[in-house]
């Protein structure tokens, strides 16, 4: 009776500790900046309001209140700042380390965007919008989504001066386009693209 009994407290010990880790594997970063409200849903639908160093979770959307921003900082290094009224998900992440096989996806529903890449190999990295994939080539870089899914995209100099660049793709024609630092183009709601102007998108510092 004792054995068995010591069995089944193993056995619940090893199941609480699997949890555990596997709950833990699902934190992607944490809120690292909120400016004045934002929310996360989980995966299973309970919604509750962010606070400062709140992890954040793998699957769950984000959202941001009117005049709001949220700043996430990601496990790797890299950094998303939602503006105002604005939702993402961030649909896939795993870091395993420096040199480890780590990925990557961020959704953006609508609003404005500003994302600094981390460590994660830049070919491991993509941001989804409902009209347009953008493809990450060590950067930092602005997007816009409207309601429709038409939106922009400009991408910044680096704090030394240096250029860097992004794909963007259109989901319906598959046209890329190669937008680099100081640049923006906008797309319309069937992923038709403007021309590369000078100029950057606003809204999201």
């Amino acid at each position: 009776m004792k054995s068995g009994v010591r069995a089944a407290i193993t056995a619940a010990s090893f199941l609480l500790c699997c949890g555990a880790a596997s709950a833990q594997q699902d934190e992607v970063g944490n809120a690292s900046a909120i400016i004045p409200a934002a929310s996360q849903e989980m995966p299973q639908g309970t919604r509750s309001d962010l606070k400062l160093r709140d992890p954040i979770i793998r699957n769950a959307e984000l959202a941001t209140a009117e005049r709001g921003a949220l700043e996430v900082t990601f496990l790797d290094g890299s950094k998303l700042t939602m503006g105002q009224n604005s939702r993402l998900t961030i649909d896939e992440y795993v870091y395993a380390g420096p040199g480890g096989a780590s990925k990557q996806t961020v959704r953006y529903t609508k609003g404005l965007f500003r994302f600094l890449s981390g460590s994660i190999p830049k070919d491991q990295v993509k941001v989804e919008t409902p009209t347009v994939t953008i493809g990450i080539r060590g950067t930092i870089f602005r997007t816009a989504v409207f309601d429709d899914g038409a939106g922009a995209v400009s991408v910044e100099w680096g704090p030394n001066g240096e250029e860097y660049a992004v794909s963007v793709t259109s989901k319906e024609s598959g046209r890329t386009v190669i937008l680099r630092s100081g640049q923006k183009v906008g797309f319309d709601n069937r992923g038709v693209f403007a021309g590369i102007i000078d100029g950057e998108v606003e809204g999201c510092n």
